[in-house]
């Protein structure tokens, strides 16, 4: 075995081991509840086909979801996400074509590195997701009442499954009703002083 594929198993047995520590240590916060998709986020390559959890409801929510939307389009969250996602596909052509070429890579290692680079590139681009949410959130409280915002936020809470903000990190693209709620509610209080 080369140095390469050393590397690659090396990182793909460090992904696995923090992913089952993550998943360990959301079963503890949310006092035991582990879901039926555990073992599909844990295993890698199979978490990148696996569609992730949606912590979100296509439901009619009223005025301030109707504002949150329309902030979105406004802000042109939809062509940023699409841009990002495009230039991350030419990056990932490229690199994977370099360690083709250059360091003799076969379609598996290919397929590891994808799959790593993937993986981590996945956490930035939620980051970018998680503020294109906070952003469309703050506009929206401020069209509407706050105590509107504040409302719809909360009823999104109950229908929500509970997770921690370092779950919804690595495998969100949308903040979690809690952390958005506290988000809104904090800047709300600071703009009213």
């Amino acid at each position: 075995m080369s140095v390469a594929e050393w590397i690659l198993i090396s990182a793909l047995g460090v992904e696995f081991v923090l992913r089952a520590l993550l998943e360990v240590r959301e079963v503890r916060r949310m006092n035991g509840k582990l879901d039926r998709f555990t073992l599909f986020r844990i295993l890698p390559i199979v978490n990148d086909v696996f569609p992730a959890e949606a912590n979100f409801t296509s439901d009619n929510g009223g005025a301030f979801v109707n504002a949150h939307e329309k902030a979105h389009a406004e802000l042109h969250h939809g062509f940023v996400r699409r841009a990002l996602q495009g230039g991350f596909a030419l990056l990932c052509a490229l690199t994977l074509g370099a360690a083709g070429v250059y360091l003799r890579f076969n379609l598996v290692e290919l397929l590891l590195l994808f799959h790593l680079i993937f993986a981590v590139a996945k956490l930035g681009f939620h980051m970018i997701c998680f503020t294109e949410e906070y952003e469309a959130d703050l506009i929206a409280a401020k069209r509407v009442q706050r105590g509107v915002a504040i409302r719809a936020l909360e009823s999104l809470l109950l229908k929500e499954f509970p997770r921690t903000p370092l779950f919804a990190y690595v495998y969100r693209t949308h903040p979690t009703a809690q952390m958005r709620l506290d988000r809104v509610s904090r800047t709300c209080k600071k703009s009213r002083r």
